[in-house]
């Protein structure tokens, strides 16, 4: 008889199915099934099997096959998290120095992670404290030139600007900062050199965010003769006094005269975070004052199209000068938040960042964070084969897949988790070092930092568990039980393994950040070590004087002149270190007399001695003669264009460096002698003299640029920088006599020095910055890397004891043995580097483009690299194995 026909009774199914656990409900259906079709195979009725079917599904409504409730599954979790803890904390107690070494590993990536994090954070915050920089553009110039001069000034010396918010619409307020150079204020008897001091518009307050401590932003410069002072300043000058409506008495750059200005304010000191540091701001005396070079800006309405301003600009600038307003000048606005890392133009306030630095270190960030994640995963990954027969038991007695891999991942999320508050506090105790290395505030929101490193703990704990998650949960209980588990990054069941993958990746990553920071370090020791061209060291300069003590400079050069300790005294126009951008056009007889055609070249205003001091090396020639003698200035005004007929008027010689001469067109040093030549820009023109002398090119700026062309020439009326060639022996002794004589000559004036060799070191601050940083960081990748290696070697060779016993009985010796292990590590660290070296080389060569300049990279570099981590990997292998396989093999394999 059929009984394909004969179904258990559908709605004896439905109610067992409605009330059945789903992780019994296929077994005890079969059950029902079964017995259903037995009853019907033994001849019993259909009707008959029907009643004894509903009977068993009435028999089975017992708790073990009911749905568990909310109720009693959030009980029945919390008691298994319970449990789970107390059996992380058992295993965390076997296993204490392998499961310190996961965690510290980790904690000190996160740290990395933390402080650089902190680093870029804080390098594109720059003028976000402006709640309107959104809205703000600084207004910039860039002339060029048939003759080649090509710069790009961060300031505008037009007056016409002015006008922009009564000619352009979109703009509501032009301010403009200028007068920077230094001011020099006196105190009662007290004498301070001011820097970060500007003349401003008395609606600065409407577009910056400068907060006053004290006073009213609507009135603090609204009044001729009106100053406000920092925080900072404030303090310097008056200590714990009130400084609300004292006087202080302020003696320009460009004038002799003491002026009496009245403080309406005090500024909040600003964050660092600006490419506009503000310590004082001085009101404009009347509207004629609003002139010359000023560093502007102007405020726009919100979403203003700026592609429009800038046509609107041009069609102003044609409207006011002329169809030749714009050959050879473009004006460009800049939006204030690009400022600090897209900007590197000529006479920029402050040196700025790099964009390129910013993605380096993110960069950085990202694969220090994946080394120690790799770290984190291989470790865990080998102590979790080491309890593969634990999972196996857990599954016989009834655990579930999901069950193990809750449990897996709930111990990597809070080892993780401890980690990552360990790393927090790593991160804080060496902020302070990190701060004072990197010039980075830490401007992150505590909330907004914990709950990022929350996450990347978190995902850090999901991604390190995986492998005992769910590849070891998906094991046969049989089969775990049965084999023994060892962790052997050489073998494999098939052409891939993830492990050697991950293990390739930590070697790769240790590998490109070590030889990326050797090669930096050789470029810093180049950029110190190459001959500038001139003697540096122990050279004293005087920059940026002013007028009235511009004008006595020769009787300060011999007052000094013939003392103990002093080898010489100069004075130039721009303090070596310092770009002079002050190009014209150089005409020169028989060769390029049209100012159009003839090339730019910038201009050194120097003093007869100035080869001398600075041990330049004259290749043809001779010094500038001294019959070229210092004479009473003339008062000149600028008015009658006075200037420029004084400057046309006076007898000339030239000097020139190498390249200056080559542009002209001359081919030896010795050809250039005697030629007459001049100099001109714009409406000034200096008169036509003979070259009498050629010097070997020096690098008057960073060694990021290449040598400009320069002509040298002496004129008293723009020397603005003194200086004094020291003896080596006794430098102490001799700077009181410099200090005496600059008192004694210009007692308005507080003596304020610096070594030229700081100063060009300077040049380099911001890179040496990052230079150092990024030795920091590679310290700690290879700290981590082997810190992980160090506990991965470990526990591996702890699930290969028997291994290395049997092989012990067999005749391998210790050398045998780490050749055996050590081969393993060394080919999956030549694999790593076969991809870091490449991917090194490119960012390094990338990086040294920045500089015209630059050392060659050499194969050395990466070669001391890959024999370095060699002899770690060598002694860490070296070590564990002599420790494992040190015991007796027969008591070895006797416990096996």
């Amino acid at each position: 008889m059929s009984h394909e026909k004969h179904f258990p009774p559908p709605l004896a199914l439905k109610f067992f199915r409605w009330y059945c656990r789903k992780d019994r409900l296929e077994e005890l259906e079969g059950d029902l099934e079964e017995s259903f079709y037995t009853m019907l195979h033994a001849g019993k009725a259909p009707r008959l099997a029907n009643l004894i079917y509903w009977w068993n599904v009435i028999r089975c409504f017992r708790s073990y096959a009911f749905k568990r409730s909310a109720t009693y599954r959030s009980t029945n979790t919390y008691a298994m998290l319970t449990n789970y803890l107390k059996v992380i904390r058992r295993n965390f107690s076997k296993q204490r120095a392998y499961a310190l070494l996961n965690i510290g590993g980790l904690a000190i990536g996160f740290a990395a992670f933390i402080l650089i994090a902190i680093y870029l954070h804080f390098e594109i915050s720059f003028e976000n404290f402006h709640t309107k920089s959104d809205q703000i553009y600084r207004l910039t110039v860039h002339y060029t030139s048939p003759s080649g001069y090509d710069t790009h000034f961060a300031r505008v010396d037009t007056d016409w600007i002015n006008g922009i918010p009564e000619e352009i619409p979109e703009a509501e307020k032009l301010i403009r900062f200028q007068n920077h150079e230094p001011k020099f204020v006196r105190i009662g008897e007290e004498k301070f050199r001011q820097d970060n001091a500007f003349v401003t518009d008395k609606d600065v307050f409407e577009v910056f965010n400068f907060p006053l401590a004290k006073g009213d932003t609507k009135t603090a410069l609204a009044e001729p003769l009106s100053i406000v002072i920092s925080e900072a300043v404030a303090e310097k000058y008056f200590g714990n006094e009130d400084p609300m409506g004292k006087e202080i008495f302020i003696t320009g750059y460009w004038s002799t005269d003491e002026t009496v200005y009245k403080i309406t304010g005090v500024m909040k000191n600003l964050a660092s975070n600006t490419h506009l540091p503000v310590d004082m701001l001085i009101s404009f005396r009347n509207e004629a004052e609003r002139s010359w070079w000023a560093y502007t800006y102007v405020l726009f309405q919100e979403g203003t199209n700026m592609v429009s301003v800038q046509e609107k600009l041009e069609a102003m600038a044609i409207k006011i000068n002329g169809d030749q307003a714009l050959q050879g000048t473009e004006f460009v606005f800049q939006p204030l938040s690009d400022i600090h890392l897209h900007s590197n133009l000529a006479r920029e306030i402050k040196p700025n960042g790099s964009i390129t630095y910013v993605k380096i270190f993110l960069l950085v960030a990202i694969l220090i964070l994946a080394l120690a994640v790799i770290n984190f995963m291989n470790l865990t990954s080998a102590m979790s084969i080491a309890r593969s027969k634990e999972i196996g038991v857990r599954k016989i007695l009834g655990a579930e897949s999901q069950q193990i891999v809750f449990y897996s991942l709930t111990e990597s999320v809070l080892f993780s988790m401890a980690a990552a508050g360990l790393g927090l506090i790593l991160a804080f105790l060496a902020l302070p070092v990190f701060s004072e290395l990197t010039g980075a505030e830490n401007l992150l929101s505590p909330l907004a930092l914990v709950a990022v490193l929350l996450g990347v703990a978190v995902i850090t704990g999901l991604l390190g568990g995986f492998y005992p998650a769910f590849v070891l949960s998906s094991f046969k209980p049989v089969n775990i039980i049965k084999t023994s588990k060892t962790f052997s990054i050489s073998k494999k069941t098939g052409r891939f393994s993830i492990k050697r993958v991950l293990i390739s990746l930590q070697f790769g990553i240790s590998i490109l950040l070590i030889a990326s920071a050797m090669i930096a370090r050789q470029q810093f020791v180049f950029l110190n070590e190459k001959n500038l061209g001139m003697e540096k060291d122990q050279v004293i300069a005087l920059p940026g004087v002013p007028d009235t003590v511009k004008d006595k400079f020769k009787l300060f050069k011999d007052k000094l002149e013939g003392q103990p300790g002093i080898k010489g005294v100069s004075a130039c126009l721009e303090v070596p270190s310092r770009e002079i951008r002050d190009g014209g056009a150089v005409t020169a007889e028989g060769i390029q007399e049209n100012v159009d055609d003839a090339p730019s070249m910038d201009i050194q205003v120097i003093d007869h001695d100035f080869i001398d001091v600075m041990g330049m090396e004259l290749l043809a020639g001779e010094p500038l003669p001294k019959s070229l003698a210092y004479e009473p200035l003339p008062q000149l005004t600028g008015a009658n264009n006075d200037v420029e007929e004084y400057l046309l008027s006076k007898r000339r010689a030239y000097l020139l460096n190498e390249t200056a001469m080559h542009a002209i067109g001359w081919q030896t040093p010795e050809e250039a002698i005697g030629k007459n030549v001049d100099w001109n820009q714009g409406t000034y023109k200096l008169a036509k003299g003979p070259v009498v002398g050629v010097v070997k090119d020096f690098h008057q700026e960073t060694l990021k640029n290449k040598v400009d062309p320069i002509i040298m020439v002496f004129e008293p009326l723009w020397l603005r920088t003194f200086l004094v060639k020291l003896e080596t022996n006794d430098v102490a002794s001799t700077m009181p006599v410099i200090e005496g004589a600059w008192n004694e000559l210009f007692p308005k004036y507080p003596f304020e020095y610096q070594f030229l060799d700081e100063l060009y070191e300077n040049l380099y601050k911001n890179e040496r910055q990052q230079l150092q940083l990024l030795y920091l960081l590679s310290g700690l990748a290879i700290t981590i890397a082997f810190i992980g290696l160090f506990g991965l070697i470990a526990y591996s060779l702890k699930t290969r004891v028997k291994e290395l016993a049997i092989r012990k009985v067999m005749g391998a010796n210790f050398t045998s043995l780490i050749r055996l292990i050590g081969k393993e590590y060394l080919m999956v660290m030549l694999a790593g580097a076969a991809l870091a070296i490449p991917l090194s080389y490119f960012w390094v060569s990338k990086w040294l483009e920045n500089f015209a300049y630059r050392i060659d990279i050499s194969v050395m570099s990466y070669l001391i690299t890959l024999a370095g981590i060699c002899l770690l990997l060598m002694a860490t292998v070296a070590l564990q194995t002599m420790k494992t396989a040190g015991n007796n093999p027969a008591d070895t394999l006797r416990e096996e």
